[in-house]
């Protein structure tokens, strides 16, 4: 079982890299249209590099906090906070970039992103927990006669 959650925390992922290059390129694009090189010109150019920017000032660090997770075999956790980041990324990036934004969406999106954080930092404190007791439990019994 824990093989797919580690298939799918991988194509999780792959999926926030792919959203990553999309609104990359939805920068570009907007960037071409208006001939803008530095700045904006315009609110669609604007929220395009806003999504882009939000996107990229939440989603690193939570990718380092789930693999921290991911490689003391926490699979189920990792995913399932990236899946609900994958989740509320896409939501409040199809809310920003919309000049008709839906603010109802967008905060569902950031609710979202902080609910995706709150499990991976239940997930990192389970896993200092058990550090603490393994230890704990290696101290007081002891096999060993040496001093």
């Amino acid at each position: 079982m824990n093989i797919i959650f580690e298939i799918l925390y991988l194509l999780s992922v792959f999926y926030l890299l792919a959203l990553y290059f999309s609104l990359f390129r939805n920068v570009v694009s907007h960037r071409r249209e208006t001939k803008t090189t530095l700045g904006y010109k315009g609110e669609k150019l604007e929220r395009a590099i806003r999504a882009h920017s939000n996107f990229c000032e939440t989603v690193p660090f939570n990718l380092f906090l789930s693999l921290i997770l991911y490689f003391n075999n926490y699979h189920f956790i990792c995913f399932l906070s990236l899946l609900i980041m994958c989740v509320g990324r896409r939501i409040h990036a199809n809310s920003i970039s919309n000049v008709n934004e839906d603010l109802k969406k967008r905060r569902i999106g950031m609710r979202l992103t902080v609910t995706s954080y709150s499990i991976l930092i239940l997930g990192i404190l389970y896993y200092i927990g058990n550090i603490i007791y393994f230890y704990i439990l290696s101290k007081t019994f002891s096999t060993t006669i040496l001093p």
